[in-house]
């Protein structure tokens, strides 16, 4: 793609981006904001394909950072739901030195943090690239020395809720997503923008640009070719309607975990858990009996 291109292409998105964002603000939040609980069309996820994984120094291996997309079936424009959460295993080693130094148990074998953001979505005449918006984020952490406890605790725990202004535009393509932008707006901040170019070969490496703009005018742009970009990817399924569709997220001795995305599961009615799974919230634990 050549600068032209790519600049253009830039522009063609803010431009599209900013008559849909300021149409949707003129409505009433609440009834957009209002879900479609009953729908027999497969329902579209979004799933990171590489999970950030986080630091083996105090984490055990499935330690990770996950994100999921879900949005109504069948529609070009309606209800989109984001959860973006970590899920955390401690080194038994590294709480036992943390213990053993300040002589009480200060840490939790387990933790999650967890952040669901709630808005809008938008596709193009093509269906080919997707616009998510934001409004409102509702966020809660809980920890606990079991699966089991952290999982009770997870849905006994209430979130906090706070109004965000957050963009997302994917570029749909086979099984695969791709993020090509990423952004927030504030009232005192302004605008600000990632677009993301992924290189062909290496003569045209991946590179990401910032661009910082107040009133719809450009203040600050930096081009820079450090991000992980492996996070711009994410896996695309189309759930089974009478299927409950979940992912696997962390193995430990004879019990599994696992993350059951709570509004595409909430579409339809679904099959219960298959059997030997234990559901606990938007999650399933799984016993191996040897």
């Amino acid at each position: 793609m050549s600068p032209q291109t790519q600049e253009h292409s830039r522009f063609h998105w803010l431009i599209w981006f900013l008559i849909f964002f300021s149409g949707w603000s003129c409505q009433n939040l609440n009834s957009l904001l209002s879900r479609d609980p009953k729908s027999e069309i497969p329902a579209s996820v979004l799933f990171l394909k590489s999970p950030r994984k986080l630091n083996a120094t105090f984490f055990r291996d499935g330690s990770s950072h996950y994100r999921c997309i879900q949005w109504e079936p069948g529609k070009s424009t309606g209800f989109a739901e984001k959860i973006e959460f970590s899920f955390l295993a401690y080194d038994s080693s590294f709480i036992s030195k943390i213990n053993s130094e300040f002589g009480n148990e200060l840490i939790d074998s387990y933790k999650l943090i967890w952040n669901r953001k709630v808005g809008k979505f938008q596709k193009d005449k093509s269906d080919k690239k997707i616009v998510f918006v934001y409004k409102e984020s509702f966020f809660k952490e809980t920890k606990g020395n079991t699966l089991e406890s952290l999982l009770e605790n997870q849905i006994a725990y209430k979130e906090n809720k706070s109004s965000i202004d957050e963009f997302e535009i994917f570029e749909l393509s086979g099984d695969t997503g791709v993020l090509l932008e990423e952004g927030n707006r504030s009232e005192f901040g302004g605008d600000n923008r990632w677009s993301h170019n992924l290189g062909s070969n290496q003569f045209f490496t991946s590179s990401s640009t910032f661009t910082k703009l107040n009133n719809q005018t450009v203040i600050t742009e930096h081009t820079s070719t450090h991000y992980d970009y492996h996070q711009l990817s994410y896996e695309w399924n189309e759930t089974e309607p009478d299927k409950l569709y979940f992912k696997p997220i962390f193995k430990e001795n004879n019990l599994q975990l696992y993350f059951v995305p709570p509004y595409t599961n909430g579409l339809t009615t679904k099959t219960k858990e298959p059997f030997g799974y234990k559901r606990m919230g938007d999650f399933l634990l799984k016993e191996e009996i040897k």
